[in-house]
Formats: structure tokens, C-alpha cells, sequence
């Protein structure tokens, strides 16, 4: 093979070089993997709900399950792309192999960022500090001793504190889960668990900063956050490893995306069979006659999937017994081929990110994963027993902010001497009775996190005091994140007095 279209691409580069050196990108790759799996986040993930929170059913999906589900998807996908790619000597057999191993850890990894009670967490976060941290920074930055600061300060000011609150006002468990494998996960050292920077690529599923400008049509891929400020020099160092001259998506993020699309699609709606939520023959029943009444396709993938939505009919009429495995198990099979096929004949798109999606909304296949969309937040999302969950999970991430307020309130003085429990009072002699009670339930590896990169500042200089409450506030919604779904309950009941 002359030259291989990966030989850039794939690097067994770290931000901090491994204790074991020499690794070829295969073992680098399945180190990653090892990392991944071993690490406490990705365990939490078994009591975080993929849709139904506090499920008692254990053959309903978890976090966990579901992201063991996308890896074997991913998995599958990057076989079928990895034996044309070795077949067109795209890449080579080593090379092969390692790509198959990072889409399995960063589909693994896609959802280690998550809040507990999923996107109604992640909203309740962002809702309260855009509704409540404004006026917090006003209280700390924006006066003096003689009332507010004049205009044109006041306006240099806050343009820095928008800057410092937009991290939060765009929080999602994308660019959460790069602070979690990159920092959080904390071993000896502040590299977390340390990856390569091909799977911390692998995982980048948008490229946006939280702050910049969503879906730029120049920039895709920005319709939502993909990273912190806090994690803009770690990215920005990812792509500058790849050779990018600017922003884009990395080749195996799209196979990663497709993985995740094509497992939530298919199992929400298994699950919500499962849970009684809905009727399995009348469900499909529905189904099918919304695929019929769609524009219809002269397509073989258009027809199997009408044949496959068709079955519980065919049960009816003395057929074949349906199963939901034999569904999901046809309609996978046809998504990996679409997945694949697109990645291939896209091949010079999908290296250069600007290839919009493995799976086209325009295809049969995208289609139908549209579909199983739609049905689902028309009969599943919106059903009685989900939204009493997620209004209470609602109510306890708010409550939990709440609660913490006043480590955001308190100056970054009074919250040093806070983080040592030891310490009763501050700097100017008021006592600590709240703060450093609060902060004990903190984990220690998050706090040490803080310390580390509030030492780089200069806390005499206003800038850097507004990156130090940035750094809190991380260290708040890290704290928060990484709870469980029961966890976050209990806590915010704990705190609020209603249980012990």
C-alpha cells in the first residue's frame, strides 16, 4: 500500500505520554477501551435513564445498556466500512482493526456526560443559570464600594461575564463528557484517563464552543456545544494533532452518531412495548399505515421496511409469529448497510466533515428512523408517568442549584477557606457555616480539579477572578452531573430536610 488515507489520522498520542511505551495503534486503541470501562462515570451510567428515570424493570434500558447497544452497533458499522477500506486499500489491516476499537470506546463514552434525568437535567441547568446567575455576577462584579461602575466599564465587564456564563446557559452532556474522561476522572495526575486524542476525536459529535454562534450554515455540525471554555485549549490541541487548519468533525464521530441514532430509535420504542406504555400489534399497525401514506419510494429499502412494519398483520393472517428481535434485528441490518455505504462512496466528504449525515434524511433509511422518532414523542415521550418523573427530576436539579448557590454567591476568598473544612472562618473573620459543610459532599478528585486550575490564576486581576467563578460553577455542574438518578433525589430531599 502506497498511502494510507489514516496514516495522519490515527495516533496513538496522549496528552501525557503513557506509562507503557511503544504501543502499535491497536493496543493504544484497546487501552482506551480498558480506561473507559474501568472508570467509576461510565458504571453511574447503569442508574442514569436513557428515557424512563427511576425504572424498576431491569430489561427496560439504562445508560449503560443503552451505550453498550451503540458500541455494538458502532462496531458492526466499522467492520462492514473497515473490510471496503482494506479491500480499496483505503487503510491498512493495523489501521483497520484500531478504527473498529476506537468507535466502540467513543460510542461507549457518548453519553458519559449526561445529567441525571437526561435532556430535562441537562434544561434545568441551563434554565437556572440563565435565569439566576446574572444577577449573581452583577452582585460580585459589577459594583463597588459607591453603587454600579460606571457605563463604560460596566459594558467591558459584561461582555466578559456573558462570556463566563455562556459555558452553562448552552450545558449539555456533550461537552460535559469532555471534561469527564479528559479531567474528571482523575487518577495522579490532571489528564483524567488520559486518552488518545483519536478517541477524544472520535467522540466530538459537534464542534461548536458553548458561546459561539449555533448552527452557522458556514460551520456544520454547531447546532449544539461541543466543548467548554474550559476545554478549548484540549480540543483546539486534538485538532491541530489531526492537522485540521480549522474546526470540523472527525471521520469515525460520524460513524459514532449513526451507531446512536440508529440504537435509540429502535429500542425507545422497545422499551415503551415493554412498559405497557403501548399496545405492540397496534403500534406497529399505526406504523405502517404512516410509512404507506408516505411519499413513497420505488426502493428495495423502502418495501422491506414495509414489509417489516406489515408483520403483526401477517401474524394476524396465520404468518409468521412477529417478534420485536426479528424487527430490530432486519431493520439494523439495512441502517449498518445505508451507514456503511454512505461512508464509503462519501469517503472523501466524510474525511473532510463535510459530509452531513451516514444515514440521509432523504433515504428510506433516514426516514425511518424519522418516523420511529415522531411516533415515539407523539405516544411515548409525552405519556403521564414520564413527565411526573421529569418534572420532579425537574424540581431536584433546579432544587440541588439552589441549594448551592451560595458557594456561587460567596467571594473566591471566602470560598477558599471554605474548600478546607477545618477552617470555621474566612479571610475577613465571618464565619463558615454552610459552605464548607456543603462542600464536603463533593467528590475529592472534582474539588483537586478546581484547585489545580485555579492556581494558574491571578486572582488580583479581574479577568481571571471572573475565570475563578467560571471554575466554580464547573465545579458545581460537575458535581451535579455526575450524580445518578436516584442519587440527585435523595440528595435534593437530604438537603431540602424532607428525609435523612
Amino acid at each position: 500500500m502506497s498511502s494510507s488515507k489514516y496514516k495522519n489520522l490515527l495516533s496513538t498520542s496522549r496528552f501525557r505520554d503513557s506509562a507503557v511505551q511503544g504501543r502499535n495503534i491497536i493496543l493504544s486503541a484497546e487501552s482506551d477501551r480498558g480506561r473507559l470501562l474501568f472508570c467509576p462515570a461510565f458504571r453511574r451510567l447503569q442508574q442514569k435513564a436513557q428515557v424512563f428515570s427511576l425504572e424498576s424493570n431491569a430489561a427496560v434500558r439504562s445508560r449503560l445498556t443503552h451505550s453498550l447497544e451503540v458500541s455494538q452497533t458502532g462496531r458492526y458499522i466499522a467492520d462492514e466500512i473497515t473490510l471496503r477500506l482494506l479491500s480499496e486499500k483505503l487503510a491498512t489491516e493495523e489501521e483497520c482493526f484500531a478504527i473498529a476499537t476506537f468507535v466502540e470506546t467513543a460510542c461507549l463514552m457518548h453519553d458519559i456526560g449526561n445529567p441525571p434525568f437526561g435532556h430535562f437535567g441537562e434544561a434545568a441547568i441551563s434554565e437556572w443559570f440563565e435565569n439566576e446567575a446574572p444577577s449573581i455576577l452583577k452582585s460580585l462584579f459589577c459594583s463597588n464600594q459607591d453603587g454600579l461602575l460606571d457605563g463604560k466599564k460596566l459594558a467591558i465587564i459584561q461582555s466578559k461575564l456573558d462570556s463566563a456564563l455562556a459555558d452553562f446557559i448552552n450545558f449539555d452532556g456533550n461537552p460535559q463528557g469532555i471534561r469527564v474522561v479528559a479531567k474528571l476522572q482523575k487518577n495522579s495526575d490532571n489528564f483524567g484517563l488520559n486518552l488518545t486524542k483519536t478517541t477524544l476525536a472520535s467522540y466530538l459529535k459537534y464542534i461548536r464552543e458553548g458561546g459561539e454562534k449555533k448552527e452557522d450554515p458556514l460551520k456544520p455540525f454547531t447546532k449544539k456545544a461541543g466543548y467548554f471554555s474550559t476545554e478549548r485549549s484540549l480540543v483546539h490541541s486534538i485538532w491541530e494533532e489531526l492537522g485540521y487548519s480549522a474546526p470540523q468533525r472527525f471521520p469515525l464521530a460520524y460513524i459514532m452518531e449513526a451507531a446512536d441514532d440508529i440504537a435509540y430509535c429502535i429500542s425507545d420504542l422497545e422499551d415503551s412495548i415493554e412498559k405497557k406504555l403501548l399496545d405492540k400489534k397496534q403500534a406497529f399497525a399505526e406504523l405502517h399505515k404512516l410509512w404507506m401514506e408516505s411519499p413513497r419510494q420505488d426502493s428495495d429499502a423502502f418495501n422491506l421496511i414495509a414489509s417489516l412494519l406489515e408483520c403483526t398483520k401477517l401474524e394476524e393472517k396465520g404468518g409468521k409469529p412477529f417478534t420485536y428481535t426479528d424487527f430490530r434485528t432486519h431493520l439494523n441490518r439495512l441502517l449498518v448497510d445505508c451507514a456503511t455505504r454512505s461512508y464509503i462512496e462519501n469517503h472523501d466528504l466524510v474525511l473532510s466533515g463535510r459530509l452531513e449525515s451516514l444515514i440521509p434524511e432523504n433515504t428510506a433509511e433516514g426516514k425511518i428512523l424519522e418516523l420511529l422518532k415522531a411516533y415515539c414523542k407523539e405516544h411515548v415521550y409525552c405519556h403521564v408517568t414520564i413527565q411526573k418523573t421529569e418534572l420532579a427530576g425537574y424540581k431536584a436539579i433546579s432544587g440541588l442549584l439552589e441549594h448551592f448557590r451560595i458557594l456561587l454567591e460567596c467571594s473566591a476568598e471566602r470560598f477558599k477557606f471554605a474548600l478546607d473544612y477545618n477552617k470555621k472562618h474566612d479571610g475577613d473573620g465571618k464565619r463558615i457555616i454552610i459552605e464548607n459543610k456543603l462542600l464536603v459532599l463533593f467528590p475529592k478528585s472534582y474539588k483537586e480539579v478546581y484547585e489545580d486550575e485555579v492556581r494558574l490564576l491571578d486572582l488580583s486581576l479581574e479577568e481571571d477572578r471572573i475565570t475563578e467563578w467560571n471554575l466554580r460553577a464547573h465545579l458545581v455542574t460537575d458535581f451535579i452531573s455526575g450524580m445518578t438518578d436516584d442519587y440527585s433525589m435523595k440528595t435534593y430531599q437530604s438537603l431540602s430536610g424532607i428525609m435523612i
